[in-house]
């Protein structure tokens, strides 16, 4: 009964819909797609179901957990916005404030009209951005940052970034704010690394680390005690172990779920909230109900509603589609301050219109249905991840799991 609520709905899901899609889950692990995995799924006021499959660590064979703890990567991201929006509540800063008011490294973006090589160098030719980086466009991923992850200016943000981890937000917000914008601000979409200067702004506004404001305003106040951005060695043995595909249908390490891992190891300066946290199914959860309940949490209120409610709006234009993949003018999907959000349902997906969702590069995804107050998550960690099909299906079997109850 975690997570029961007073005057909960009497929910009821399809068992055998979940024990399809687990089966599925099993298959993949079989076939070395992925070395464990573990979901649940939440549904009017409850936990319906939550399981953990396979090995945290293959060598060890230390087996997954439903407590296991697993890198977010981009689901940082919701949490980090959400630190941002509650400067706004606190009455210090609003979403339409130019972005170099608060870092003013920013003040005069140049935006790429032009791209060619010469003898394999890039030369880029830019003009004077005709409007300002606001905040709200940090937000909805509309700066227009170059980024890793869109766009036609990879490179450049790669080699901006030779090591991320060895410096801290100020360092990579100054690096960011002397490279070109790939389009104009708040007229296009490209998934980026602007939360990383959501974090910055948060900084300078409140006068305290962005890990800390985090902890005090967001963690705590939720009790989030699995959800860190570095971990000690007594964490090390719920830490799960990062894989990616070694080419031959099998796995190989990236990053060991003990005490020698990164997370563990490396230097901690990089808090990064794009994509810092580690947590666990559970500590996910917490801030998911959260959400879906207009902030509130146990009867506390750690956001306001109307503040909770801009991050269950689209915030994007409908011009413009917040797809990672554009989909080629499909407008199906939008962008509130920290999540995509379904616009319009499509065959696609059973996702139905106002489901807020995202997902990170190590594995995992989580998706919110407001309406229904269905809540899927699942974790996994393997990078890249394309070859696992029940990511890209885990939204669907949850919410048919509801839909044939």
């Amino acid at each position: 009964l975690l997570f029961a609520q007073q005057g909960a709905k009497q929910s009821k899901v399809n068992a055998a819909t979940l024990d399809a899609f687990e089966a599925e889950v099993r298959k993949e692990i079989q076939e070395q797609k992925m070395a464990g995995a573990a979901y649940l799924i939440y549904h009017q006021g409850k936990v319906q179901r939550m399981k953990a499959f396979g090995d945290a660590d293959k060598a060890s064979h230390k087996s997954m957990e439903t407590n296991s703890l697993f890198r977010l990567a981009s689901m940082t991201k919701p949490i980090a916005s959400l630190a941002l929006l509650l400067l706004q509540e606190d009455g210090l800063i609003n979403m339409n404030d130019r972005l170099d008011t608060y870092l003013p490294a920013f003040a005069n973006p140049k935006v790429v009209v032009n791209q060619d090589t010469l003898l394999g160098t890039p030369i880029l030719q830019t003009e004077a951005a005709k409007h300002p980086i606001v905040l709200r466009h940090l937000l909805t991923h509309q700066a227009g940052f170059v980024s890793q992850w869109g766009g036609t200016l990879g490179g450049l943000y790669l080699g901006t970034y030779p090591d991320v981890n060895a410096h801290d937000l100020t360092h990579f917000s100054n690096q960011l704010a002397k490279l070109p914008l790939s389009h104009e601000p708040g007229e296009g979409w490209i998934y980026g690394p602007s939360i990383n200067v959501v974090g910055r702004v948060v900084e300078v506004v409140s006068g305290i680390p962005f890990q800390d404001f985090v902890q005090q305003r967001i963690l705590d106040p939720l009790g989030m005690q699995s959800t860190k951005f570095f971990l000690k060695e007594e964490d090390a043995g719920r830490l799960t172990s990062l894989y990616a595909p070694d080419g031959k249908d099998g796995l190989r390490l990236v990053d060991p779920g003990n005490e020698s891992s990164i997370k563990i190891t490396g230097s901690k300066v990089y808090y990064s909230g794009s994509g810092g946290l580690i947590s666990s199914l559970e500590d996910y959860l917490t801030f998911c109900v959260m959400i879906l309940n207009d902030g509130k949490h146990q009867g506390k209120q750690i956001a306001k509603p109307e503040t909770i409610a801009l991050m269950k709006t689209d915030q994007v234009p409908l011009n413009i589609n917040a797809h990672y993949t554009d989909e080629g003018g499909q407008l199906a999907e939008g962008f509130t301050f920290g999540y995509q959000i379904v616009r319009k349902e499509t065959s696609k997906t059973l996702k139905r219109k106002g489901t807020i969702s995202w997902s990170g590069a190590t594995g995992p995804i989580f998706f919110i249905d407001p309406k229904e107050e269905l809540i899927g998550i699942y974790q996994f960690q393997t990078q890249p991840h394309s070859q696992v099909g029940t990511r890209k299906s885990f939204a669907d079997w949850m919410i048919k799991a509801v839909q044939t109850k």
